[in-house]
């Protein structure tokens, strides 16, 4: 490890020094101010727009070669045929140009070297990894490659409520608020990615599919683009301020942005947004509107992040002028606070967040290194007064019950007595500033923490809980009629798809799948089997959401206690 440390280190240029270092200097006035050079801002720009502009492989570092990990569907390299996972690249050309050996490079500038322009070529130089002693070249179009796993995507859930009934559930998860970011101007010619658009096409899915209710899952969405904030608030209220912002000084003016969608509304049914100490920056400028409309109910951590400040992005290419007149180095972009952002209702998100109106049992409740207070040099709570908005009261009038209800499940639940006693052996540890170096007490800790996990992994191997049936989309799968078949969870985790004998080409909605299990269900005692991992803040979520529709609809039949 210390090894490949200090080879992280020497692999430095001049960039990467300058990046670190102004990042540094950026932090001092706020954690969220950033120094990108020009691959940072490239970085930037993908996350942001979920697309990029190379052969459509993923790459890893490994014993100093460059190692194809992931070969993308659609992308150049998979349409070849002839790069395989596990190749490893040993040098790059562009176009009819001389080869650069990549050996021992960094992964970073490697990486720099194979993307570029759309249409352009790349010649690469495999050691295929079934003959590590033959040599391989291969010359590629470089195309626009969307990162499809990093979109909106959404499942739909039917859920027993007994008498042979289900209740269906829909739920979109949400990792970003991804929006085109075109800093170099690469972009121009290229599909403009809009997260607004996307949930969209999946709440119109979902209610074409008609379900119950809607959970917008944020908990890993660290934020994103401002305006699609806006927007995708927006789909759930008719019209109204969404968020206030500020810059600094007293006599900044305040800004109050609204819905800009003229008063519709794409979703009126009963809404919960889930949301976790992960959940950041714009993902709490939706939780805080909606919360502050009496519009949807929060459910998940003790708090989200807390990160309530603005930033904008600043190419500094207009601002630093060339060493010499053909000097075409890209001297990077300055990401900048500019403002702190204020809920509808005046309060500010920022250090103390968006508390969820139902707290469930999480680790990163206890967690002292985790959220905006846990970072150097934050910025203060404050408030403005509360801009003029009709709330919708649909949350308040049920909420005690719901509470009451969910505190029920969660005291008897087994997986959230699992959830507390790792609370308390986590809290333990936090708090102990010492660590054993008697090698007998560290195996003895070890032996203690393997017979626990693998007693919980036995009883949930063991369970026969009531079935569900659950439906991935994606938003391909969103434009198309019907249901894909069902997915199943199976001992290993892996989530498998159930396809009639036709094949799911056409995703008609002819096609019946067959209902599957949404349990374990195992049969037999084989110790190397795994259960499916248990996300217990969700399959709460689920059973709340069934409470909620109950209450707000008289006469649904409920989710038995």
């Amino acid at each position: 490890r210390y090894h490949r440390n200090l080879r992280f280190f020497k692999e430095w240029d001049n960039e990467d020094v300058m990046q670190v270092y102004l990042t540094a200097l950026a932090h001092v006035y706020d954690p969220h101010s950033d120094y990108f050079n020009a691959s940072g801002s490239d970085n930037f720009s993908i996350g942001m727009s979920l697309s990029l502009f190379g052969i459509g492989a993923q790459l890893k570092s490994e014993d100093g070669y460059c190692t194809i990990d992931k070969l993308l569907p659609g992308g150049p390299a998979a349409k070849s045929g002839k790069i395989k996972e596990r190749d490893r690249v040993v040098a790059v050309a562009q176009g009819d140009g001389p080869f650069e050996d990549v050996v021992e490079m960094s992964l970073n500038k490697a990486v720099r070297l194979i993307r570029g322009a759309k249409g352009s070529e790349v010649r690469l130089v495999l050691m295929p990894a079934s003959d590590p002693t033959s040599r391989q070249t291969l010359a590629l179009i470089r195309d626009e490659i969307k990162l499809e796993d990093q979109e909106a995507k959404a499942r739909i859930i039917d859920m027993p409520v007994g008498d042979g009934k289900a209740a269906r559930v829909g739920v979109i998860d949400l990792p970003s608020f991804y929006a085109t970011v075109d800093l170099t101007g690469e972009r121009r010619n290229s599909e403009r990615r809009s997260s607004t658009a996307d949930v969209a096409r999946l709440l119109k899915k979902l209610e074409a599919e008609k379900v119950e209710g809607v959970i917008l899952d944020l908990r890993r969405n660290g934020g994103g683009s401002l305006e699609e904030a806006i927007g995708i608030t927006g789909l759930f209220i008719k019209s109204g301020p969404v968020v206030q912002a500020k810059g600094p000084g007293k006599d900044s003016p305040v800004a109050i942005e609204e819905d800009r969608d003229g008063g519709k509304q794409l979703y009126d049914g009963p809404l919960i947004l889930l949301t976790s100490r992960g959940t950041a920056s714009a993902s709490e400028i939706v939780a805080g509107a909606l919360q502050d409309y009496g519009r949807a109910l929060i459910v998940g951590d003790i708090s989200t992040h807390g990160k309530g400040t603005v930033q904008n992005l600043n190419p500094l290419t207009p601002y630093v002028r060339p060493a010499t007149p053909s000097a075409t180095n890209d001297p990077g972009t300055l990401k900048l606070t500019i403002r702190k952002f204020y809920r509808a209702g005046g309060a500010s998100t920022q250090l103390k967040g968006v508390m969820p109106d139902i707290v469930l049992p999480s680790i990163l409740n206890v967690a002292k290194d985790v959220g905006e207070r846990a970072q150097e040099n934050a910025l203060e709570w404050d408030t403005l007064p509360s801009t003029k908005f009709d709330r919708v009261n649909l949350v308040a009038p049920y909420l005690a019950e719901l509470l009451r209800r969910s505190n029920g499940r969660v005291a008897t639940n087994r997986d959230f007595v699992y959830v507390r006693e790792d609370i308390e052996k986590f809290r333990a540890r936090q708090e102990d500033k010492t660590v054993s170096l008697n090698e007998r007490e560290r195996l003895q800790e070890k032996e203690t923490d393997d017979t626990r996990q693998k007693a919980r992994k036995q009883e949930l191997l063991a369970r026969h809980e009531p079935p569900a049936t659950v439906y991935e989309l994606t938003l391909r799968l969103a434009d198309q009629p019907g249901l894909p078949p069902a997915v199943e969870k199976t001992n290993s985790s892996v989530a498998k798809v159930s396809a009639p004998a036709t094949g799911f080409g056409t995703n008609s909605a002819s096609l019946t799948p067959r209902p599957v299990r949404r349990d374990v269900g195992l049969e037999g005692d084989d110790e190397e089997l795994d259960p499916p991992a248990v996300d217990v803040a969700l399959e709460e979520a689920e059973h709340i959401m069934l409470d909620y529709v109950g209450l707000a609809h008289k006469g649904f039949v409920s989710l038995a206690h």
